[in-house]
């Protein structure tokens, strides 16, 4: 540890001012550069969360500094070169991360804490067999590390191995049930992989009582109670989403579709028309502000609309499927009909029991 000491030189001084100041001279003031490493490092957190990442990279720079002296120091504990490896890994220098985790193993393998970072840092590198092994072996040396497994849940659900990224996720929330994203992440498998609408709204209800500024979790609540067919209450959740994330093409073109179904056609018509402006070449959004224009009874825009999404993609199946509805609402029998073969010739299922509904003899 690097000490600063001063000397006082002083000729025929008396005694006892002499031992005085001999004593105030002496006293070390160390300087311990793990300690400032640790605030400069925060500091860059602070700012990377609010994406300023310029400022985020100079403290991050200026805690590496500290964290190098803190090694020059005394190389033999892990403690810098950990440290060092975690900011490394923030700033994307993987090379120089390993080096530093690597290390930090060889002096002591008995810390979790370092197989977790250096598993992140692998897995930031799309090296997800050598992040496994090292989230193993964090997880063997404490079975109770909520991070560990929250880790290995998100590369488990990255390899589309949901069954074993829930349970990791489970694990986690039984050992700490306020652990925010493991709900979030549950959810987020529950709806989009395994269809469990049920069990994915009481993960996205948990998140937003431990946490309701999150925002995400909101969209998610919204577009799973718009899969229940709940359009109130998925409207009322995904407009308090683009209240703050206005241009998010997704909850756009999910909340006009609510609307839709809750006979808001011009709400419908003005989120599609937020993403025609964002997205000009928007195939759904054509297609479904067609058919609400087709609701307010203006057949002929809502037929142009939907002309539009067929011309940008003439296979899209669903878009013969709209356009027969609006034919139908105006009275056009045939070519709705027409349509809807169209549709059944893209192998469109729904198309073909629509055909054996509307379009049949005696129909």
């Amino acid at each position: 540890m690097k000490t600063l000491i001063l000397f006082y030189s002083f000729f025929l001084i008396h005694p006892l001012l002499l031992q005085s100041q001999t004593d105030q001279a002496v006293k070390p003031i160390s300087i311990n550069y793990m300690e400032m490493g640790n605030n400069k490092s925060d500091s860059g957190n602070v700012h990377l969360k609010y994406n300023d990442i310029k400022v985020a990279t100079r403290f991050y720079s200026d805690a590496i500094k500290d964290y190098k002296k803190a090694i020059k120091a005394n190389p033999s504990i892990y403690i810098g070169y950990y440290k060092l490896g975690i900011i490394q890994t923030k700033l994307k220098d993987y090379k120089n991360a390993m080096k530093n985790f690597d290390k930090a193993v060889a002096i002591d393998s008995s810390i979790g804490s370092i197989f977790l970072e250096r598993g992140i840092s692998q897995f930031s590198q799309g090296k997800s067999k050598e992040a496994l092994l090292d989230y193993n072996k964090a997880i063997n040396i404490n079975f109770e590390d909520a991070s560990a497994l929250y880790q290995r849940g998100l590369l488990y659900a990255a390899r589309q191995a949901s069954k074993l990224a829930i349970e990791d996720y489970s694990l986690v929330i039984e050992i700490q049930p306020k652990f925010e994203n493991a709900y979030m992440k549950r959810g987020i498998i529950y709806n989009s992989i395994n269809k469990d609408y049920v069990l994915a709204l009481i993960d996205f209800n948990k998140v937003i009582e431990l946490n309701p500024e999150n925002n995400d979790a909101y969209f998610w609540r919204g577009k799973t109670k718009y899969k229940e067919e709940d359009f109130s209450g998925a409207d009322k959740d995904l407009s308090r989403f683009i209240e703050y994330e206005p241009n998010n093409i997704d909850a756009l073109i999910i909340r006009g579709a609510c609307r839709i179904n809750i006979n808001n056609n011009a709400g419908a018509i003005s989120d599609f028309d937020e993403v025609i402006i964002l997205d000009p070449k928007n195939i759904v959004a054509y297609m479904n502000r067609g058919l609400a224009k087709g609701g307010l009874k203006k057949y002929k825009e809502a037929l142009q609309d939907i002309d539009l999404a067929i011309k940008i993609k003439f296979d899209y199946s669903p878009a013969y499927i709209n356009r027969a509805a609006v034919k139908f609402a105006s009275g056009d029998k045939k070519g709705a009909c027409k349509d809807l073969a169209k549709a059944d010739g893209l192998n469109n299922e729904k198309a073909y029991k629509l055909i054996d509904q509307y379009c049949k003899d005696g129909n």
